[in-house]
């Protein structure tokens, strides 16, 4: 995800007044990461059950989002941002599950996955449905 803003950057497409768009993803995105880099991390218990992946779909939530409102900048037709964001997110949370193969105390779960982008698919759905309830209030 990272590198899609890098290449938005050298572009020329990335000025500096869309900051303000593409700076929350990213710090999204690098806090999850910090976050799969912690050897042996459980999800705190709470009373409630699944709720790791209640915390998985919280956490791409927020991703799909940020990168839907990210990507609205340059992406201009409201499904191509659906699917691209959506795409983005889902792709950035089956290799952080990857990733924590190589950490200790750490697994990979095909539920884990399926959480992340399904977290991923209705946040980008929402955002993308309000830009168009927008765009018809606004003609």
């Amino acid at each position: 995800m990272v590198f899609l803003f890098d290449f938005l950057i050298v572009s020329g497409q990335m000025t500096p007044g869309r900051k303000k768009y593409y700076l929350p993803a990213i710090a999204w995105a690098i806090m999850i990461a910090i976050v799969s880099s912690i050897p042996n991390l459980s999800t705190p218990r709470i009373g409630l059950t699944m709720t790791d992946k209640v915390a998985h779909f919280i956490e791409y939530f927020i991703l799909g989002l940020l990168t839907s409102r990210a990507l609205r900048a340059f992406v201009k037709k409201p499904i191509s941002n659906f699917w691209i964001s959506s795409a983005l997110a889902a792709c950035y949370g089956i290799l952080d599950e990857l990733h924590q193969l190589i950490i200790p105390g750490r697994s990979t779960e095909a539920t884990d996955m399926v959480a992340d982008i399904l977290g991923a698919l209705l946040a980008s759905a929402i955002y993308v449905q309000s830009i168009q309830r927008q765009r018809i209030s606004r003609s």
